[in-house]
């Protein structure tokens, strides 16, 4: 049986009657503070366990350019010469064995005679640097020596002289040693005299203590004699400390005159290493020389792009050696090279994750590369006016972004920023730790 709702309470006089919505508020109470802060209380449990549960990547940001593994290759000229055909022009892509540029080689390049002087040159040399290192008397090649007669005798010429350099050295030095061996001789002469002198001063002063006692001597003789045994006594203990001084200085002198001859052979054989090695470069310049022709083509050798070309006009003059051109190796990995902050540098190893964004793709936009950290530098390097910094390569998966490898293709000398995931916190992690470092640091400073 359904009750009939209950009449509306009557109104004061001049007023309005309570309509259903009135009574219904006076029958159901607003909830107590104690529901509120219940609520209140689940959201912040709620949201405390969220923050420690929750993991958020810790990375540490390093700037860096992306460059190829191999490498930039600098194209140079052995000999050098004058400019008189370019192939190339900037940033055009070449193969490995393309011609760059021709060189007239004319008034430049060594011709087979001057080589073959410099290497017989260098023979004879090599012989007489031989004889110094190993203490044999010199002997020259024959044939050579007979080609080069001039130059063999200013080889011969320069063995007599430091033959004899080293003579007069050693000489000096033996002649020290001689005369720290007869110091030795005359301190030991010296001692054994006042080892007598001492045994017979001895025998007086006791014939003259006896001769006391009888007053058969003055006191003043006796105290002479007892002076004159501590004379002794004290030369000798002079001399005694003085020995270790004089053999020591004959060791080191002993010792300087075997390391003259040490240094003397030593020289001689770092000189023969670098003209064995100028040798075989001469050879090899040689046996190009022989089959040069006077106009010599420059080649690339490798696949890649010209870059920073130094010449760009017929007719210019090469210098032997000196950089012509870049190529930028095309097809080879590329890598990041970054530029790590040393404060980061204890969280970063080698096998980390990272991510690359390349600053000329947006971010936003079209994403980033993943890569793996494969070398930290083990020392920190310091520019001349920039800060210090670590050296990372991150070496990615792919060498563009988008779908299709030519959508978006990264090449060398883009810059980029690097992400490197050093670990993982929690957003607790991240609130409570200012606060933990402030309690250890604050009140510090004075």
């Amino acid at each position: 049986m359904k009750s009939s709702p209950s009449p509306a309470t009557p109104s004061p006089a001049g007023q309005p009657a309570d309509g259903p919505l009135d009574a219904l508020l006076r029958t159901r109470k607003a909830p107590g503070w104690r529901v509120v802060a219940g609520l209140i209380a689940a959201l912040l449990a709620g949201g405390v366990g969220w923050s420690a549960l929750a993991q958020l990547d810790e990375v540490s940001v390093a700037s860096g350019e992306v460059v190829p593994r191999s490498k930039v290759k600098v194209i140079q000229h052995l000999e050098g010469g004058i400019i008189t055909d370019i192939y190339v022009r900037e940033g055009a892509v070449v193969n490995s064995g393309d011609p760059l540029l021709q060189l007239d080689l004319a008034q430049t390049a060594m011709n087979k005679d001057e080589l073959q002087v410099r290497l017989d040159g260098l023979l004879l040399e090599k012989a007489r640097q031989e004889a110094e290192a190993t203490g044999a008397e010199l002997s020259l090649p024959v044939d050579v020596a007979a080609r080069r007669p001039a130059i063999a005798a200013g080889e011969r010429e320069a063995f007599r002289a430091r033959r004899a350099e080293l003579a007069a050295q050693v000489g000096v030095l033996a002649e020290q040693v001689q005369q720290r061996r007869q110091e030795i001789r005359e301190l030991e002469a010296r001692q054994e005299t006042l080892r007598k002198s001492e045994t017979l001063a001895r025998q007086k002063l006791a014939m003259s203590a006896e001769l006391l006692r009888d007053n058969l001597t003055p006191k003043l003789d006796h105290l002479k004699l007892r002076s004159e045994l501590e004379d002794i006594q004290g030369e000798l203990s002079v001399l005694k400390e003085m020995r270790p001084r004089v053999e020591a200085a004959l060791a080191e002198a002993e010792q300087r005159m075997g390391e003259a001859t040490l240094r003397y052979r030593r020289e001689a054989r770092e000189q023969l290493a670098e003209t064995e090695v100028a040798i075989a470069r001469t050879r090899e310049v040689l046996r190009q020389a022989t089959d040069q022709a006077l106009r010599t083509e420059v080649r690339s050798p490798i696949d890649g792009v010209v870059k920073n070309m130094r010449y760009s006009t017929l007719g210019g003059v090469v210098k032997g050696g000196e950089p012509i051109m870049d190529i930028v190796p095309t097809g080879d990995t590329l890598v990041i090279e970054a530029r790590l902050d040393p404060v980061d540098r204890g969280y970063v190893r080698v096998g980390q994750p990272a991510t690359v964004k390349v600053s000329t793709y947006d971010y936003a936009r079209y994403g980033g590369l993943e890569g793996e950290v494969t070398l930290v530098a083990p020392d920190s390097t310091q520019p001349e006016n920039a800060p210090p910094y670590f050296r990372v390569l991150v070496e990615t998966d792919k060498d563009y972004l988008g779908a299709a490898p030519g959508d978006l293709a990264i090449t060398p000398g883009m810059q980029a920023t690097v992400d490197i995931h050093t670990g993982t916190r929690s957003v607790l992690d991240y609130l409570i730790r200012p606060v933990l470092k402030l309690k250890h640091e604050a009140f510090r400073e004075r």
